[in-house]
Protein backbone atom coordinates (compact mmCIF):
# COMPACT_ATOMS: atom_id res chain seq x y z
CA UNK A 1 0.00 0.00 0.00
CA UNK A 2 1.30 3.41 -0.89
CA UNK A 3 1.37 5.51 2.26
CA UNK A 4 1.79 9.17 2.94
CA UNK A 5 2.89 10.64 6.22
CA UNK A 6 0.04 13.00 6.82
CA UNK A 7 -3.32 14.04 5.47
CA UNK A 8 -3.63 17.53 4.05
CA UNK A 9 -6.85 19.40 4.64
CA UNK A 10 -7.61 22.25 2.27
CA UNK A 11 -7.74 25.55 4.14
CA UNK A 12 -9.44 28.81 3.29
CA UNK A 13 -7.35 31.49 1.64
CA UNK A 14 -6.95 33.79 4.60
CA UNK A 15 -7.66 34.06 8.28
CA UNK A 16 -10.21 36.75 7.59
CA UNK A 17 -12.15 34.53 5.21
CA UNK A 18 -11.71 31.52 7.48
CA UNK A 19 -12.93 33.43 10.50
CA UNK A 20 -15.84 35.19 8.89
CA UNK A 21 -17.09 32.41 6.61
CA UNK A 22 -16.55 29.32 8.72
CA UNK A 23 -17.80 30.75 11.97
CA UNK A 24 -20.79 32.40 10.45
CA UNK A 25 -21.94 29.36 8.53
CA UNK A 26 -21.03 26.50 10.85
CA UNK A 27 -20.78 27.91 14.31
CA UNK A 28 -22.64 31.24 14.20
CA UNK A 29 -20.28 32.69 16.84
CA UNK A 30 -20.01 36.37 17.84
CA UNK A 31 -17.16 38.50 16.56
CA UNK A 32 -14.57 37.87 19.34
CA UNK A 33 -13.07 34.79 17.75
CA UNK A 34 -9.89 33.07 18.99
CA UNK A 35 -10.74 33.71 22.62
CA UNK A 36 -12.43 31.43 25.12
CA UNK A 37 -15.94 32.66 25.80
CA UNK A 38 -16.49 30.70 28.98
CA UNK A 39 -18.74 33.48 30.23
CA UNK A 40 -21.46 31.57 28.39
CA UNK A 41 -22.61 34.05 25.78
CA UNK A 42 -26.13 33.42 24.59
CA UNK A 43 -27.26 33.87 21.00
CA UNK A 44 -30.51 32.92 19.34
CA UNK A 45 -30.05 30.52 16.43
CA UNK A 46 -33.00 29.15 14.47
CA UNK A 47 -35.36 30.14 17.20
CA UNK A 48 -33.43 28.51 20.06
CA UNK A 49 -30.97 29.94 22.57
CA UNK A 50 -27.44 28.57 22.14
CA UNK A 51 -24.70 29.00 24.73
CA UNK A 52 -21.19 29.38 23.31
CA UNK A 53 -18.90 27.63 25.77
CA UNK A 54 -15.74 27.68 23.63
CA UNK A 55 -15.32 29.76 20.49
CA UNK A 56 -12.28 28.93 18.42
CA UNK A 57 -11.73 27.76 14.86
CA UNK A 58 -9.98 24.48 13.91
CA UNK A 59 -6.83 26.36 12.85
CA UNK A 60 -6.45 27.51 16.48
CA UNK A 61 -5.97 23.92 17.70
CA UNK A 62 -2.53 22.51 18.48
CA UNK A 63 -3.28 19.15 20.08
CA UNK A 64 -6.26 16.94 20.95
CA UNK A 65 -5.99 14.12 23.49
CA UNK A 66 -8.94 11.74 23.36
CA UNK A 67 -9.99 8.99 25.73
CA UNK A 68 -13.17 7.08 24.91
CA UNK A 69 -14.44 3.53 24.71
CA UNK A 70 -12.00 2.80 21.85
CA UNK A 71 -8.95 3.77 23.91
CA UNK A 72 -6.60 6.75 24.07
CA UNK A 73 -4.87 8.66 21.29
CA UNK A 74 -3.36 12.04 20.47
CA UNK A 75 -3.99 14.11 17.35
CA UNK A 76 -1.62 16.95 16.51
CA UNK A 77 -2.72 19.87 14.35
CA UNK A 78 -0.75 22.55 12.58
CA UNK A 79 -1.92 25.22 10.14
CA UNK A 80 1.07 27.07 8.69
CA UNK A 81 0.60 30.76 7.85
CA UNK A 82 2.40 32.82 5.25
CA UNK A 83 2.70 36.60 5.63
CA UNK A 84 2.02 38.75 2.59
CA UNK A 85 2.36 42.52 2.23
CA UNK A 86 0.05 44.60 0.05
CA UNK A 87 1.23 47.54 -2.09
CA UNK A 88 0.13 49.94 0.61
CA UNK A 89 2.31 48.14 3.16
CA UNK A 90 -0.57 46.37 4.87
CA UNK A 91 0.44 42.96 6.16
CA UNK A 92 -1.88 39.96 6.08
CA UNK A 93 -1.58 36.21 6.54
CA UNK A 94 -2.54 33.40 4.22
CA UNK A 95 -3.23 30.02 5.76
CA UNK A 96 -1.72 26.92 4.20
CA UNK A 97 -3.29 23.50 4.42
CA UNK A 98 -3.91 22.15 7.91
CA UNK A 99 -1.74 19.13 8.68
CA UNK A 100 -2.99 16.47 11.11
CA UNK A 101 -0.73 13.84 12.63
CA UNK A 102 -1.99 10.83 14.58
CA UNK A 103 0.68 10.07 17.15
CA UNK A 104 1.97 6.53 16.81
CA UNK A 105 0.67 6.27 13.23
CA UNK A 106 2.85 8.91 11.61
CA UNK A 107 3.58 6.78 8.54
CA UNK A 108 -0.06 6.09 7.76
CA UNK A 109 -2.49 8.02 5.62
CA UNK A 110 -5.43 9.57 7.48
CA UNK A 111 -9.05 9.36 6.42
CA UNK A 112 -10.10 12.55 4.69
CA UNK A 113 -12.62 14.43 6.83
CA UNK A 114 -12.19 12.47 10.05
CA UNK A 115 -9.47 14.60 11.75
CA UNK A 116 -11.03 17.92 10.80
CA UNK A 117 -14.44 16.66 11.93
CA UNK A 118 -13.06 16.08 15.41
CA UNK A 119 -11.19 19.39 15.30
CA UNK A 120 -14.38 21.25 14.40
CA UNK A 121 -16.20 19.73 17.39
CA UNK A 122 -13.31 20.75 19.66
CA UNK A 123 -12.87 24.28 18.31
CA UNK A 124 -16.39 25.58 18.85
CA UNK A 125 -18.40 24.05 21.68
CA UNK A 126 -22.01 25.19 21.80
CA UNK A 127 -24.79 24.09 24.14
CA UNK A 128 -28.51 24.20 23.52
CA UNK A 129 -29.14 24.96 27.16
CA UNK A 130 -27.90 24.52 30.72
CA UNK A 131 -29.78 21.64 32.32
CA UNK A 132 -28.16 21.27 35.75
CA UNK A 133 -25.96 23.17 38.17
CA UNK A 134 -23.63 20.20 38.61
CA UNK A 135 -25.50 18.29 41.31
CA UNK A 136 -26.31 14.62 40.69
CA UNK A 137 -23.85 14.49 37.80
CA UNK A 138 -24.09 10.71 37.73
CA UNK A 139 -27.66 11.08 36.49
CA UNK A 140 -26.20 12.44 33.27
CA UNK A 141 -23.51 9.79 32.88
CA UNK A 142 -20.53 11.72 34.20
CA UNK A 143 -19.58 9.06 36.75
CA UNK A 144 -18.56 6.97 33.73
CA UNK A 145 -18.25 9.38 30.82
CA UNK A 146 -18.25 8.16 27.25
CA UNK A 147 -15.39 10.46 26.27
CA UNK A 148 -12.91 12.88 27.82
CA UNK A 149 -11.27 15.24 25.33
CA UNK A 150 -8.40 17.54 26.31
CA UNK A 151 -7.74 20.29 23.78
CA UNK A 152 -4.62 22.45 23.64
CA UNK A 153 -4.97 25.57 21.54
CA UNK A 154 -2.21 27.47 19.75
CA UNK A 155 -2.62 30.25 22.33
CA UNK A 156 -1.50 27.81 25.03
CA UNK A 157 -4.92 27.55 26.62
CA UNK A 158 -6.12 24.06 27.53
CA UNK A 159 -9.72 22.95 27.92
CA UNK A 160 -11.21 19.56 28.76
CA UNK A 161 -14.61 18.50 27.48
CA UNK A 162 -16.41 15.54 29.04
CA UNK A 163 -19.20 13.71 27.22
CA UNK A 164 -21.93 12.06 29.28
CA UNK A 165 -25.07 10.21 28.25
CA UNK A 166 -27.41 10.90 25.39
CA UNK A 167 -30.56 12.75 26.35
CA UNK A 168 -33.93 11.07 26.01
CA UNK A 169 -35.88 11.26 22.76
CA UNK A 170 -32.75 12.05 20.72
CA UNK A 171 -32.66 15.58 22.10
CA UNK A 172 -28.86 15.68 22.24
CA UNK A 173 -26.05 14.71 24.61
CA UNK A 174 -24.82 16.02 27.96
CA UNK A 175 -21.42 17.69 28.27
CA UNK A 176 -19.35 19.39 30.96
CA UNK A 177 -16.26 21.60 30.76
CA UNK A 178 -13.37 21.84 33.17
CA UNK A 179 -13.81 24.73 35.54
CA UNK A 180 -17.57 24.77 35.00
CA UNK A 181 -19.78 22.70 37.31
CA UNK A 182 -22.83 23.09 35.08
CA UNK A 183 -24.21 20.29 32.92
CA UNK A 184 -25.11 21.37 29.40
CA UNK A 185 -27.18 19.82 26.64
CA UNK A 186 -25.49 19.91 23.23
CA UNK A 187 -26.69 18.81 19.82
CA UNK A 188 -25.46 15.28 19.16
CA UNK A 189 -24.03 16.23 15.78
CA UNK A 190 -21.76 18.80 17.42
CA UNK A 191 -20.15 16.38 19.89
CA UNK A 192 -20.20 12.99 18.14
CA UNK A 193 -16.60 13.55 17.05
CA UNK A 194 -15.51 12.87 20.66
CA UNK A 195 -16.45 9.22 20.15
CA UNK A 196 -14.10 8.85 17.19
CA UNK A 197 -11.43 6.19 17.72
CA UNK A 198 -7.84 6.19 16.50
CA UNK A 199 -8.70 3.52 13.92
CA UNK A 200 -11.51 5.75 12.64
CA UNK A 201 -8.84 8.31 11.74
CA UNK A 202 -7.08 5.98 9.29
CA UNK A 203 -7.89 5.78 5.61
CA UNK A 204 -10.06 2.91 4.43
CA UNK A 205 -8.45 2.88 0.97
CA UNK A 206 -6.47 -0.27 0.23
CA UNK A 207 -3.91 -0.42 -2.57
CA UNK A 208 -4.16 2.27 -5.22
CA UNK A 209 -5.96 2.91 -8.49
CA UNK A 210 -4.08 2.37 -11.73
CA UNK A 211 -2.61 5.44 -13.36
CA UNK A 212 -3.21 3.96 -16.80
CA UNK A 213 -4.09 0.67 -18.49
CA UNK A 214 -0.51 -0.57 -18.27
CA UNK A 215 -0.65 -0.51 -14.47
CA UNK A 216 -3.46 -3.09 -14.59
CA UNK A 217 -1.29 -5.67 -16.34
CA UNK A 218 -0.16 -8.08 -13.62
CA UNK A 219 2.49 -10.74 -14.15
CA UNK A 220 0.32 -13.33 -12.44
CA UNK A 221 -2.43 -13.40 -9.84
CA UNK A 222 -2.88 -16.20 -7.32
CA UNK A 223 -6.08 -16.99 -5.42
CA UNK A 224 -5.83 -19.43 -2.53
CA UNK A 225 -7.28 -20.24 0.88
CA UNK A 226 -9.84 -22.78 2.01
CA UNK A 227 -12.40 -21.57 -0.56
CA UNK A 228 -10.24 -22.79 -3.45
CA UNK A 229 -8.38 -25.68 -1.81
CA UNK A 230 -5.45 -25.36 -4.20
CA UNK A 231 -3.84 -22.17 -5.41
CA UNK A 232 -5.46 -20.86 -8.60
CA UNK A 233 -2.93 -19.09 -10.82
CA UNK A 234 -4.19 -16.57 -13.38
CA UNK A 235 -2.15 -15.17 -16.25
CA UNK A 236 -2.95 -13.08 -19.29
CA UNK A 237 -4.02 -15.10 -22.31
CA UNK A 238 -1.59 -15.05 -25.23
CA UNK A 239 -3.39 -17.72 -27.26
CA UNK A 240 -5.20 -15.89 -30.05
CA UNK A 241 -7.37 -18.93 -30.68
CA UNK A 242 -9.44 -17.90 -27.66
CA UNK A 243 -11.08 -14.53 -27.06
CA UNK A 244 -10.85 -14.68 -23.25
CA UNK A 245 -8.45 -12.26 -21.53
CA UNK A 246 -7.10 -14.69 -18.92
CA UNK A 247 -5.98 -18.29 -18.60
CA UNK A 248 -5.71 -20.54 -15.55
CA UNK A 249 -2.29 -22.19 -15.47
CA UNK A 250 -2.66 -24.02 -12.14
CA UNK A 251 -4.01 -26.28 -10.74
CA UNK A 252 -5.33 -26.91 -14.27
CA UNK A 253 -4.57 -25.52 -17.70
CA UNK A 254 -7.66 -23.92 -19.14
CA UNK A 255 -9.14 -20.71 -20.43
CA UNK A 256 -10.77 -18.63 -17.66
CA UNK A 257 -14.40 -17.57 -17.49
CA UNK A 258 -14.30 -14.09 -18.99
CA UNK A 259 -17.11 -12.44 -17.04
CA UNK A 260 -16.35 -13.88 -13.60
CA UNK A 261 -12.57 -13.64 -13.69
CA UNK A 262 -12.52 -10.14 -15.19
CA UNK A 263 -14.80 -8.99 -12.37
CA UNK A 264 -12.51 -10.62 -9.81
CA UNK A 265 -9.32 -9.19 -11.31
CA UNK A 266 -10.71 -5.68 -11.60
CA UNK A 267 -11.35 -5.62 -7.86
CA UNK A 268 -7.91 -6.48 -6.54
CA UNK A 269 -5.44 -3.63 -6.79
CA UNK A 270 -7.76 -0.96 -5.36
CA UNK A 271 -10.31 -1.66 -2.60
CA UNK A 272 -12.35 0.34 -0.12
CA UNK A 273 -13.01 -0.98 3.38
CA UNK A 274 -15.79 -0.11 5.79
CA UNK A 275 -13.30 0.67 8.55
CA UNK A 276 -9.89 -0.11 10.03
CA UNK A 277 -9.89 -2.53 12.97
CA UNK A 278 -6.24 -3.10 13.88
CA UNK A 279 -2.75 -2.02 12.87
CA UNK A 280 0.34 -4.26 13.14
CA UNK A 281 -1.58 -7.06 14.88
CA UNK A 282 0.34 -9.84 16.62
CA UNK A 283 -0.33 -13.52 15.94
CA UNK A 284 -2.90 -13.69 18.70
CA UNK A 285 -4.86 -10.77 17.25
CA UNK A 286 -4.65 -12.25 13.75
CA UNK A 287 -6.05 -15.54 15.05
CA UNK A 288 -8.74 -13.65 16.98
CA UNK A 289 -10.05 -12.30 13.69
CA UNK A 290 -9.80 -15.72 12.03
CA UNK A 291 -7.10 -14.62 9.61
CA UNK A 292 -4.60 -17.30 10.65
CA UNK A 293 -6.57 -19.74 8.49
CA UNK A 294 -7.88 -17.49 5.71
CA UNK A 295 -10.92 -18.29 3.60
CA UNK A 296 -9.34 -16.52 0.61
CA UNK A 297 -5.83 -15.27 -0.12
CA UNK A 298 -4.81 -13.07 -3.04
CA UNK A 299 -1.31 -12.38 -4.32
CA UNK A 300 -0.58 -10.19 -7.34
CA UNK A 301 2.29 -8.17 -8.76
CA UNK A 302 1.47 -5.07 -10.78
CA UNK A 303 4.04 -2.76 -12.43
CA UNK A 304 3.88 -0.26 -9.57
CA UNK A 305 2.55 -2.16 -6.54
CA UNK A 306 2.29 -5.66 -5.12
CA UNK A 307 -0.87 -6.97 -3.45
CA UNK A 308 -1.19 -9.50 -0.64
CA UNK A 309 -4.54 -10.13 1.03
CA UNK A 310 -5.94 -12.57 3.56
CA UNK A 311 -9.70 -12.67 4.04
CA UNK A 312 -12.23 -14.50 6.19
CA UNK A 313 -15.53 -15.96 5.05
CA UNK A 314 -18.38 -13.40 4.91
CA UNK A 315 -20.89 -13.74 7.73
CA UNK A 316 -24.68 -13.75 7.41
CA UNK A 317 -24.65 -9.96 6.98
CA UNK A 318 -22.03 -10.14 4.24
CA UNK A 319 -19.22 -8.71 6.38
CA UNK A 320 -15.73 -10.17 6.64
CA UNK A 321 -12.20 -9.29 7.75
CA UNK A 322 -9.31 -8.60 5.41
CA UNK A 323 -5.64 -8.11 6.23
CA UNK A 324 -3.30 -6.14 3.98
CA UNK A 325 0.10 -4.65 4.83
CA UNK A 326 -0.33 -5.61 8.51
CA UNK A 327 -3.66 -3.79 8.76
CA UNK A 328 -6.97 -5.54 9.47
CA UNK A 329 -10.06 -4.07 7.85
CA UNK A 330 -13.78 -4.77 7.97
CA UNK A 331 -15.13 -5.34 4.46
CA UNK A 332 -18.42 -5.88 2.67
CA UNK A 333 -18.63 -8.86 0.30
CA UNK A 334 -20.38 -6.71 -2.31
CA UNK A 335 -17.18 -4.69 -2.67
CA UNK A 336 -14.90 -7.72 -3.06
CA UNK A 337 -16.27 -10.29 -5.54
CA UNK A 338 -13.53 -12.88 -5.09
CA UNK A 339 -14.90 -14.01 -1.73
CA UNK A 340 -18.13 -14.96 -3.54
CA UNK A 341 -16.86 -17.21 -6.37
CA UNK A 342 -15.68 -20.80 -6.33
CA UNK A 343 -13.08 -22.34 -8.64
CA UNK A 344 -15.81 -23.92 -10.75
CA UNK A 345 -17.19 -20.45 -11.50
CA UNK A 346 -13.77 -19.29 -12.72
CA UNK A 347 -13.88 -21.82 -15.57
CA UNK A 348 -15.96 -21.27 -18.76
CA UNK A 349 -19.34 -22.95 -19.10
CA UNK A 350 -18.20 -24.59 -22.32
CA UNK A 351 -15.55 -27.31 -22.62
CA UNK A 352 -13.41 -25.58 -25.27
CA UNK A 353 -14.63 -22.78 -27.52
CA UNK A 354 -11.87 -21.42 -29.76
CA UNK A 355 -12.51 -18.84 -32.48
CA UNK A 356 -13.21 -20.28 -35.92
CA UNK A 357 -10.93 -17.88 -37.79
CA UNK A 358 -7.90 -18.72 -35.61
CA UNK A 359 -8.00 -22.51 -35.91
CA UNK A 360 -6.17 -24.07 -38.84
CA UNK A 361 -6.47 -27.73 -37.88
CA UNK A 362 -8.88 -29.93 -35.91
CA UNK A 363 -7.98 -33.57 -35.26
CA UNK A 364 -10.85 -35.73 -34.03
CA UNK A 365 -10.66 -39.37 -33.00
CA UNK A 366 -13.79 -41.43 -32.41
CA UNK A 367 -13.22 -45.11 -31.74
CA UNK A 368 -10.58 -46.35 -34.18
CA UNK A 369 -11.24 -43.63 -36.75
CA UNK A 370 -9.34 -40.32 -36.96
CA UNK A 371 -10.49 -37.27 -38.91
CA UNK A 372 -8.10 -34.45 -39.68
CA UNK A 373 -9.70 -31.19 -40.79
CA UNK A 374 -7.32 -28.63 -42.27
CA UNK A 375 -8.29 -25.04 -43.05
CA UNK A 376 -6.19 -23.01 -45.48
CA UNK A 377 -6.58 -19.35 -46.30
CA UNK A 378 -5.00 -18.20 -49.57
CA UNK A 379 -4.73 -14.48 -50.09
CA UNK A 380 -4.18 -12.96 -53.52
CA UNK A 381 -4.19 -9.45 -54.90
CA UNK A 382 -6.55 -8.53 -57.71
CA UNK A 383 -6.39 -5.34 -59.71
CA UNK A 384 -9.64 -3.39 -60.15
CA UNK A 385 -9.42 -1.33 -63.37
CA UNK A 386 -12.58 0.63 -62.53
CA UNK A 387 -10.93 2.53 -59.67
CA UNK A 388 -7.33 1.61 -60.41
CA UNK A 389 -6.79 -0.12 -57.02
CA UNK A 390 -5.49 -3.43 -55.76
CA UNK A 391 -7.79 -5.52 -53.57
CA UNK A 392 -6.80 -8.41 -51.34
CA UNK A 393 -9.00 -11.47 -51.81
CA UNK A 394 -8.89 -14.38 -49.34
CA UNK A 395 -10.06 -17.83 -50.40
CA UNK A 396 -10.72 -20.43 -47.69
CA UNK A 397 -10.53 -24.14 -48.37
CA UNK A 398 -11.24 -27.04 -46.01
CA UNK A 399 -10.12 -30.63 -46.32
CA UNK A 400 -10.90 -33.73 -44.26
CA UNK A 401 -8.20 -36.38 -44.51
CA UNK A 402 -7.08 -34.71 -47.72
CA UNK A 403 -10.55 -34.58 -49.33
CA UNK A 404 -11.96 -31.11 -49.97
CA UNK A 405 -15.29 -30.32 -48.29
CA UNK A 406 -17.61 -27.35 -48.44
CA UNK A 407 -16.59 -24.63 -46.00
CA UNK A 408 -20.19 -23.78 -45.13
CA UNK A 409 -20.85 -27.39 -44.13
CA UNK A 410 -17.67 -27.45 -42.07
CA UNK A 411 -18.53 -24.15 -40.37
CA UNK A 412 -21.82 -25.56 -39.10
CA UNK A 413 -20.04 -28.67 -37.84
CA UNK A 414 -17.35 -26.56 -36.15
CA UNK A 415 -19.93 -24.46 -34.31
CA UNK A 416 -21.59 -27.66 -33.07
CA UNK A 417 -18.17 -28.94 -32.04
CA UNK A 418 -17.41 -26.00 -29.72
CA UNK A 419 -20.88 -25.95 -28.16
CA UNK A 420 -20.25 -28.65 -25.53
CA UNK A 421 -21.50 -27.42 -22.17
CA UNK A 422 -19.40 -28.19 -19.11
CA UNK A 423 -21.62 -29.45 -16.30
CA UNK A 424 -19.25 -29.53 -13.34
CA UNK A 425 -15.75 -30.32 -12.08
CA UNK A 426 -14.88 -33.98 -11.47
CA UNK A 427 -11.86 -36.11 -10.80
CA UNK A 428 -9.99 -37.24 -13.90
CA UNK A 429 -11.59 -40.58 -14.87
CA UNK A 430 -9.58 -43.73 -14.24
CA UNK A 431 -10.02 -46.91 -16.27
CA UNK A 432 -12.86 -45.56 -18.41
CA UNK A 433 -13.03 -46.02 -22.16
CA UNK A 434 -12.13 -43.03 -24.33
CA UNK A 435 -14.86 -42.44 -26.91
CA UNK A 436 -13.98 -39.06 -28.43
CA UNK A 437 -11.01 -36.71 -28.53
CA UNK A 438 -10.93 -33.26 -30.11
CA UNK A 439 -7.65 -31.41 -30.64
CA UNK A 440 -7.54 -27.82 -31.90
CA UNK A 441 -4.39 -26.37 -33.45
CA UNK A 442 -4.28 -22.61 -33.78
CA UNK A 443 -2.72 -20.59 -36.59
CA UNK A 444 0.14 -19.97 -34.11
CA UNK A 445 0.65 -23.70 -33.66
CA UNK A 446 -0.75 -23.86 -30.10
CA UNK A 447 -2.80 -26.93 -29.18
CA UNK A 448 -5.85 -27.41 -26.96
CA UNK A 449 -7.54 -30.76 -26.42
CA UNK A 450 -10.68 -32.24 -24.90
CA UNK A 451 -10.99 -36.01 -24.37
CA UNK A 452 -14.39 -37.58 -23.61
CA UNK A 453 -14.99 -40.91 -21.87
CA UNK A 454 -17.87 -43.31 -21.40
CA UNK A 455 -20.15 -42.04 -18.66
CA UNK A 456 -23.42 -42.63 -16.91
CA UNK A 457 -26.58 -40.69 -16.09
CA UNK A 458 -26.41 -39.10 -19.55
CA UNK A 459 -23.11 -37.34 -18.76
CA UNK A 460 -19.64 -38.10 -20.04
CA UNK A 461 -16.41 -37.34 -18.15
CA UNK A 462 -14.15 -35.02 -20.12
CA UNK A 463 -10.55 -34.01 -19.53
CA UNK A 464 -9.46 -30.58 -20.80
CA UNK A 465 -5.80 -30.11 -21.74
CA UNK A 466 -4.88 -33.19 -19.75
CA UNK A 467 -5.46 -31.61 -16.34
CA UNK A 468 -9.03 -30.39 -15.81
CA UNK A 469 -11.60 -33.07 -15.12
CA UNK A 470 -15.19 -32.12 -15.92
CA UNK A 471 -18.37 -33.53 -17.43
CA UNK A 472 -20.39 -32.86 -20.57
CA UNK A 473 -23.76 -34.02 -21.77
CA UNK A 474 -23.76 -37.39 -23.50
CA UNK A 475 -26.12 -36.07 -26.20
CA UNK A 476 -23.40 -33.69 -27.39
CA UNK A 477 -20.83 -36.48 -27.70
CA UNK A 478 -23.28 -38.72 -29.51
CA UNK A 479 -24.13 -36.04 -32.09
CA UNK A 480 -20.48 -35.27 -32.87
CA UNK A 481 -19.71 -38.97 -33.33
CA UNK A 482 -22.80 -39.38 -35.50
CA UNK A 483 -21.98 -36.32 -37.67
CA UNK A 484 -18.30 -37.11 -38.22
CA UNK A 485 -18.70 -39.51 -41.19
CA UNK A 486 -21.31 -37.20 -42.70
CA UNK A 487 -19.15 -34.10 -42.71
CA UNK A 488 -16.15 -36.17 -43.88
CA UNK A 489 -18.31 -37.17 -46.86
CA UNK A 490 -19.12 -33.46 -47.42
CA UNK A 491 -22.72 -33.83 -46.31
CA UNK A 492 -24.64 -31.15 -44.45
CA UNK A 493 -25.22 -31.59 -40.75
CA UNK A 494 -27.94 -30.07 -38.63
CA UNK A 495 -27.01 -27.10 -36.45
CA UNK A 496 -27.67 -27.40 -32.73
CA UNK A 497 -28.54 -23.67 -32.59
Amino acid sequence: MKKTTKTMIIALSSVAVLTGGLLLVKFAVPEHVGEDTSSNQVETITGEEHIHLISYVPADIKQIDVENETGKYTLLSETPKTQTTASDGTASYLTDATVYTLVGYEDMQLLTGSPDGLAADCAAVTAVKKVNDGSAKSDFGFDSPRAVVAVTYQSGEKRTITLGNDADADKGAYIMLDGDENVYLAESSSVDGYLTGAMDMLTTDIGSAARDDNDNIFTKMVFGGSLFGKDVVLEHNDNKAFSQSYVITSPDKTIANEETVTYMVNNVRSLSAKKVLAVSPDEEKIAQYGLDKPYVTVEAQFPDISVSYKATKPDDEGLFYLMSDSIIYQMDKNAVPWVNYSYDQMIPNTVLSPKYVNIEKVVITAGDKTYEFVVKNDTSVKFNPDDNTDTEVTTTSVTCNGKEIDENNYNVFFQNLISAQRTGINEIPQGKKEILSVKYVSTEGKESEAVYYEGENRKCPVVINGTLGSTAYESYVSKIIEDLPKIADNQTVQSVY
